[in-house]
């Protein structure tokens, strides 16, 4: 094993995952550790139809840009801590769009050997109902998945 992926989203679940997976990994040190978040934008921008292309960035959108890379680097940093903790490096990453194929995407394009994650994250209710991101990475995944409860 080579390349592990811990997917986060700042919730105490994938917070757990990244806490386990140092543990994992501390026991094989040489593997690589990705840890990648995906940033999208929250449900009730969609409502109100809140949205932008990148040919049109306007004050409102950089301001958002900002609070997504705030918390991104903040999410990063506790998770981060549990990896140096262990003396393991870690490389960080994130992208823009759906977790779950965002996750699997990264996964498959960056040669991932594991993702490990939580079981569930940040999502709302309905998407509860409609199937949550670790659920959905588990069927579209190539590699295996860990989930941590």
């Amino acid at each position: 094993m080579n390349k592990i992926l811990i997917p986060i989203d700042g919730s105490e679940y994938s917070m757990r995952a990244a806490e386990f997976a140092a543990e994992f990994i501390a026991l094989n040190p040489e593997v690589k550790v990705l840890v990648f978040t995906v940033d999208r934008l929250p449900q009730q921008f969609m409502v109100r139809d809140l949205y932008w292309v990148s040919s049109d960035i306007g004050e409102s959108v950089r301001h958002i840009q900002e609070v997504f890379a705030e918390v991104r680097e903040a999410n990063f940093k506790k998770a981060v801590t549990y990896f140096n903790q262990k003396g393991l490096n870690v490389q960080c990453d994130y992208t823009f769009g759906n977790p779950a194929e965002e996750i699997t995407h990264y996964a498959s394009k960056n040669g991932v050997d594991m993702i490990i994650m939580g079981t569930r994250g940040l999502s709302s209710l309905k998407e509860v109902f409609l199937g949550s991101v670790s659920h959905k990475v588990l069927q579209l995944s190539t590699c295996p998945v860990l989930l941590v409860k």
